[in-house]
């Protein structure tokens, strides 16, 4: 099968094209996807387009991997999974009037967190900033952002300032601007790490949040990582009927 060669990127075709077959259990629950090189052969494209689309699949959790035995699709993956939207605008918005505080910037290897977006080789780094958002009450957010090696040799850290808003710095270094990010949304408690920057009790709970920002070619720009405290962060969202 040739996907259309149009304005639409390889790999949003080839992740909507295996999505839907996972959804109308054309591909089993449980089931064994094809491995990289079968599918790049069935669509004729490059192993890159496969590895963003799985990159996408497995991000809205439809499929796994599991080392040495390949890629699988999700028990449960065909139960409808809401799509809330947003804009990027909002999120520049929503950093307006905080400030920020930059601890570390260094080579560091992915995390697992975002190993399956970075697709860096085996032994590839990433560059690692570490910084505390704060509110006019005190710190509200500690962030852990990921550059790829090319974007991230080309930041210092005496280019941040108390008010550098990292989506617009980051589209500044790029030139190209943030087409869209992933989003996922967790719970967890403080550290002891955490209860300090936060200045919150240890084992305190915390809303996690961490975006995957991409190009309009679907290219991976950077990675946010972000442990709010609730009682400064607040999240809404607005739903009404179709």
């Amino acid at each position: 099968m040739i996907l259309d060669r149009g304005p639409t990127p390889l790999y949003y075709q080839l992740k909507t094209l295996l999505e839907s077959k996972i959804l109308s259990q054309e591909l089993k629950e449980g089931g064994r996807l094809p491995s990289e090189a079968e599918l790049c052969e069935q669509y004729n494209v490059s192993r890159v387009t496969v590895r963003q689309a799985l990159s996408d699949l497995m991000g809205a959790g439809l499929i796994y991997r599991d080392r040495g035995k390949g890629t699988f699709v999700t028990e449960g993956a065909r139960l409808k999974r809401p799509v809330l939207k947003g804009s990027i605008e909002d999120l520049i918005a929503a950093a307006r009037g905080t400030r920020i505080r930059i601890l570390s910037y260094k080579e560091v290897p992915p995390p697992p967190t975002i190993v399956h977006v970075s697709k860096l080789g085996e032994y590839e780094k990433v560059f690692q900033l570490e910084l505390v958002r704060s509110i006019s009450k005190g710190p509200m957010g500690y962030s852990l952002l990921y550059f790829p090696p090319d974007l991230g040799r080309r930041i210092s850290v005496p280019e941040l300032s108390p008010t550098t808003e990292t989506i617009t710095f980051v589209e500044g270094k790029l030139r190209t601007k943030a087409h869209r990010a992933n989003q996922t949304i967790d719970v967890g408690v403080a550290d002891g790490v955490l209860a300090k920057h936060l200045a919150v009790k240890p084992k305190s709970p915390l809303l996690i949040i961490q975006r995957d920002y991409y190009t309009r070619e679907g290219s991976l720009m950077f990675v946010a990582r972000t442990c709010f405290r609730p009682d400064r962060f607040k999240y809404e969202i607005e739903l009404a009927r179709a």
